[in-house]
């Protein structure tokens, strides 16, 4: 029977479960479809097969539906953490896989637009003045850094639930 808290071993992110969601919100895309004929062209083969875009379909869906099933802003928060993104150097070398959640955080006051590209704009600008003081003792900074361990702890703890002892 297991414990109704937590412990502090379910609230680190799995090694599979950390390389499932970066492949998904970073590649699945490109393994799903069409690759572009470049390497072909310059005479280097691409390894893969139609097989392996299927299987490649078949995870994406998986993985799709487990994050359906969680809460939309605990999907949302693995989201921002895993999607790769340009920021500044600064920010991501103090905050590592947190610094989406916490620029996102930095947002939570700002209309947020509709468009993602829009969004992406306005991310990109509370990051950057995130990144003009993010020392330790900023208390603004200190507090996002805070509440996005608790939501990326949270939201990751919601995956793994729903998505079970299973491995790929």
């Amino acid at each position: 029977m297991r414990p109704l808290t937590p412990s502090i071993h379910d609230l680190r992110p799995a090694r599979a479960v950390e390389e499932e969601l970066e492949w998904f919100f970073n590649t699945a895309e490109s393994d799903m479809g069409a690759q572009s004929n470049f390497m072909a062209m310059i005479g280097r083969a691409t390894p893969r097969s139609p097989e392996d875009a299927v299987e490649a379909c078949r995870r994406y869906r998986r993985i799709r539906a487990w994050l359906k099933a969680i809460v939309d802003s605990d999907a949302g928060v693995l989201q921002a953490a895993y999607e790769l993104r340009d920021w500044p150097v600064v920010l991501q070398d103090k905050l590592g896989r947190l610094t989406g959640v916490v620029v996102r955080l930095a947002c939570a006051l700002d209309r947020w637009p509709d468009p993602r590209a829009a969004q992406q704009a306005l991310e990109m600008i509370r990051a950057t003045w995130l990144a003009a003081d993010c020392s330790v003792l900023n208390p603004t900074f200190s507090r996002l850094r805070g509440a996005a361990q608790v939501r990326f702890a949270r939201a990751h703890l919601a995956y793994r639930t729903v998505r079970g002892k299973e491995t790929r």
